[in-house]
């Protein structure tokens, strides 16, 4: 049924001030006062905003690993604690700096190869067996009487602990604080943070400030947060639904009720901390606009966002992290994964010393000529189809009462003398003690296999010196490494028998 249009909006497109088109005009204020009005907008609560905090908290020093002063967290970044290992130290650069100064302070050495330099990563490579190692020069000294001011600058003596699991794919530390234990498990590198520990237990009573601080508070801001005043335009690059809930994350869930329901009923404020301890909130007094103070304690049943497990609500690790460091590129690369059709699992060296590993191909078979009756094919008999360079096969057997992946040797059997496939070369496939198989434990390959990079990281500690140390780090893959293996097979030679 036709109707009659009584009053419509259209654009002027021949209005030329443009402050007055930005400035969102509304004809009728009344009536949206209205609909919020209709939507229970104005019902609000004679309530007021903290204005003032005032807190005691103190602050216990997390000691450092090992004892040794190098590895102090509150002048060392965590990762490099946790992830340096020994002979960071010795830097090519070093090395070779090192070797020169002794040579040319020492009297002449003896014709040893294996005070040489060696096993440089690329591109350094090229100076390998041109001159003499500090390093081994170093671990030498006391036998070729050098003396240590002939090397400049002195190492560290000792060295840094390994903390990285070789079976585990992952590091583990133990820092203690305040009479208790952060234990640090199957960390597979990166970011070392507050919830990258677990403590043992609460810390003994420490003792708080003398003198409570007194700090202001403001709102509560995050990318998205609508603006906090009935009255405010909104930004354009607010986008609510850009943040739909996820029931596998309870904090996009948690975010979305925040939007929801009260969104500038947030606020917070500032606690000093210095990074390297353990800051404890002892009270908390929030000073309103009305004057009144209103003491705050954690929430009831446990339950917290930012916390160490086992530490307590009141208490919260501020570790010197590493924000952009520098890292370089990648030394040594494996690729570790299930062949279920082989059943076995493959650890493939794709870089070595930063050098890629040529992986030799499977001989393509070649087809006989074309045959007659008094010339038959000719097959020769293969035991199994050749292992590329670089594939070294882990087999499941029992280890000290618990079921691991060992570490294995392919044998060539085509010459007449058996002869065992090469051992690998990175030091990712070898474990801590000396002389047995590398071991690996099933749960930390997952199905789709895992990569191990290792590679030279450089960053800064909180006194401004630089730290250097090389880091092990896991990345997932997309699918396992596998071969097509096939035993007792006939291929087919050149040419007629």
């Amino acid at each position: 049924m036709p109707y009659d249009r009584v009053r419509w909006l259209e654009s002027e497109p021949l209005l030329e001030d443009l402050p007055r088109g930005f400035a969102a005009e509304t004809a009728d204020p009344a009536w949206m006062l209205g609909r919020q009005w209709q939507m229970n907008e104005h019902q609000g609560l004679n309530a007021s905003s903290p204005v003032r905090v005032e807190y005691r908290a103190s602050s216990v020093p997390v000691e450092p690993l090992d004892g040794d002063p190098r590895q102090d967290p509150r002048l060392t970044p965590a990762e490099a604690i946790v992830e340096s290992e020994p002979g960071d130290y010795w830097t090519p650069g070093r090395r070779i700096a090192a070797g020169r100064r002794v040579q040319a302070a020492a009297p002449p050495l003896p014709n040893d190869p294996s005070l040489l330099l060696t096993g440089l990563p690329a591109p350094y490579d090229v100076l390998d067996g041109t001159g003499p190692d500090g390093r081994a020069l170093w671990e030498r000294r006391v036998e070729l009487e050098l003396a240590p001011a002939w090397f400049g600058e002195t190492p560290p003596d000792p060295e840094p602990s390994d903390q990285w699991d070789p079976a585990e794919f992952a590091y583990s530390a133990d820092f203690r604080v305040g009479g208790t234990k952060l234990r640090l498990r199957r960390h597979d590198g990166g970011t070392v943070d507050w919830y990258s520990v677990d403590a043992d237990g609460p810390l003994s009573t420490p003792v708080p400030g003398p003198e409570p601080v007194s700090v202001l508070a403001g709102r509560a801001t995050y990318p998205g947060a609508p603006a906090p005043r009935w009255w405010q335009i909104e930004d354009a690059a607010v986008d609510v639904g850009g943040y739909p809930p996820d029931r596998a994350h309870v904090a996009t869930t948690l975010l979305i009720d925040l939007i929801a329901s009260h969104a500038d009923g947030w606020f917070g404020f500032p606690v000093g901390a210095r990074a390297g301890h353990v800051v404890t909130l002892h009270e908390v007094v929030a000073h309103d606009s009305f004057g009144d103070a209103w003491p705050l304690k954690p929430p009831g049943d446990g339950w917290t966002l930012f916390a160490v497990s086992g530490l307590g609500g009141r208490s919260l690790l501020v570790w010197s992290t590493v924000a952009t460091p520098l890292q370089g590129p990648v030394i040594d690369e494996v690729d570790v994964g299930a062949d279920e059709d082989a059943n076995v699992l493959w650890a493939v060296e794709r870089r070595v010393a930063g050098r890629e590993v040529e992986t030799a191909a499977h001989p393509t078979p070649i087809p006989p000529e074309a045959a007659s009756a008094q010339d038959p094919p000719a097959f020769t008999y293969q035991v199994s189809t050749d292992i590329p360079a670089g594939w070294h096969p882990y087999l499941i057997s029992g280890s000290a009462g618990r079921r691991r992946f060992v570490q294995a040797r392919t044998t060539d059997l085509s010459a007449p003398e058996p002869v065992p496939s090469p051992e690998p070369v990175s030091d990712l496939l070898y474990g801590r003690a000396a002389g047995k198989p590398h071991e690996i434990e099933p749960a930390a390959v997952p199905s789709t296999g895992l990569r191990l990079v290792r590679r030279a990281v450089l960053a800064r500690r909180t006194d401004g010196t630089p730290v250097l140390w090389t880091q092990r780090r896991t990345e997932p893959l997309l699918t396992p490494p596998a071969l097509r293996l096939r035993w007792d097979q006939f291929v087919a030679a050149a040419g007629p028998s």
